[in-house]
């Protein structure tokens, strides 16, 4: 008879607990709905500029090509920031995966170090930039980054996350994403994008300079 009680009990605190889980993720998932929606309207840029929302969806960064600019907004203790980035701020620009610089393009210099060959399936591997002996090698990823070396006293660095900090079922992203995860591959490709489009921003600015 106590062992049936027991039992019931063990099996009422799942469904209290599964209920309580239930409902936690319902609200993030509205929350995350609604920093979304705010970090798409954010800066309300006509549809041509070209733009990232990170996986997180809490930062969003805007080329503004006209006015030789990037606009850069972040959620931070639940409120929107915005930050401006003229092209001529930007020192250097580097691609890291897991906190191992992989290329980098500065100021009055050419883009080193450029192959992270096999890190993904489907040719992906040659971030920018040609072969060389400095080579990444790993079965997971947690980190895949554009870090941004500002002339700015109030922000001297900046990085943009291209992984989501979190796996499917909503926990951190401690052990990290498999090589050949679809989010891996995309990761690999928009920071490509990314990296040669501040490549071409530094040296627009370099330009103007001289």
């Amino acid at each position: 008879m106590i062992w049936a009680v027991i039992v019931l009990l063990i099996i009422a605190a799942f469904f209290i607990v599964g209920e309580f889980v239930s409902d936690k993720q319902k609200s993030d998932g509205n929350n995350d709905f609604n920093d979304l929606k705010e970090i798409e309207l954010a800066g309300k840029f006509p549809s041509s500029y070209k733009f990232f929302i990170n996986p997180d969806k809490n930062k969003k960064i805007t080329l503004v090509e006209p006015e030789n600019k990037f606009v850069i907004h972040q959620f931070n203790r639940g409120s929107l920031e915005e930050k401006t980035v003229p092209f001529n701020q930007i020192i250097e620009a580097e691609i890291s995966i897991d906190d191992n610089i992989i290329t980098k393009v500065s100021r009055g210099s050419q883009m080193t170090g450029a192959v992270v060959g096999g890190l993904a399936a489907g040719g992906i591997g040659a971030l920018v930039g040609g072969l060389s002996s400095n080579k990444t090698e790993s079965k997971h990823f947690k980190k895949i980054d554009l870090k941004l070396k500002l002339e700015d006293f109030s922000t001297p660095i900046f990085r943009f996350d291209f992984l989501p900090s979190k796996n499917d079922f909503g926990l951190e992203n401690v052990k990290g994403f498999k090589q050949d995860d679809q989010k891996v591959k995309e990761a690999l490709s928009n920071v490509e994008v990314w990296q040669g489009i501040m490549e071409i921003a530094i040296r627009k600015a370099s330009k103007v300079a001289q």
